[in-house]
């Protein structure tokens, strides 16, 4: 069993759990719906290690996010370009290129799978003083790029078995960057988030 295929599966289980842990986070919100409990009130009698683990997690979630920013567009305007380029070479070239990239791959999109995780855990370990809303609207997001996801990994496992297309090159551009506009809107509500916390911490020095 080859480390790829170690962190791909790893990978795979960070999404299905993060699903999970956000349809548990959606259902206890509805079975809650209409009890006198506000989240951010629950925050202020918060246990300070609970509030620390939040705070992590931000943190976490933040840097993950703007990693999976930088490699989106990396792989948008650098890395895929690259395939009719080395389809000039022919196909045992482009073969070749493309099973090096894909046994990579996992390294690459890892974060992505801890992106995700850690803002479906802030669904259950809210960080203090941080809209519930913007941590949904980030799990939602995650969620959108879960769902794009297979259309660019389709067509790279197409090319991969039957060689370059210029359909399924089109279908990885376009796919990709939706996939990567999605991280930028993620990569944003992270630091307003940050802001909101931020702010709350120097209203409370003040």
């Amino acid at each position: 069993m080859s480390l790829s295929f170690i962190l791909f599966m790893l990978f795979v289980a960070m999404l299905l759990a993060s699903v999970l842990i956000a349809a548990g986070a959606g259902i206890r919100t509805f079975l809650k719906r209409g009890k006198a409990s506000s989240p951010r009130a629950s925050q202020l009698t918060a246990p300070s290690d609970r509030v620390q683990f939040a705070d992590l997690l931000l943190l976490v979630a933040v840097a993950a996010t703007w990693y999976n920013v930088s490699s989106g567009w990396v792989a948008e305007f650098a890395i895929y370009p690259i395939y009719p380029d080395m389809n000039q070479f022919g196909p045992q070239v482009f073969h070749g290129f493309g099973k090096a990239y894909l046994s990579r791959l996992p390294v690459i999109i890892l974060p992505a799978g801890v992106m995700f995780l850690a803002w479906a855990l802030l669904l259950w370990v809210p960080a203090r003083d941080v809209s519930m809303k913007s941590i949904w609207l980030g799990v939602a997001l995650c969620t959108a790029f879960v769902a794009i996801t297979p259309l660019p990994a389709g067509a790279q496992g197409e090319m991969y078995d039957k060689g370059f297309s210029v359909v399924l090159y089109d279908r990885l551009i376009w796919s990709n960057g939706v996939r990567a506009v999605l991280f930028t809107l993620i990569g944003l509500l992270a630091l307003y988030i940050v802001r909101q916390r931020l702010h709350a911490m120097n209203r409370a020095d003040a």
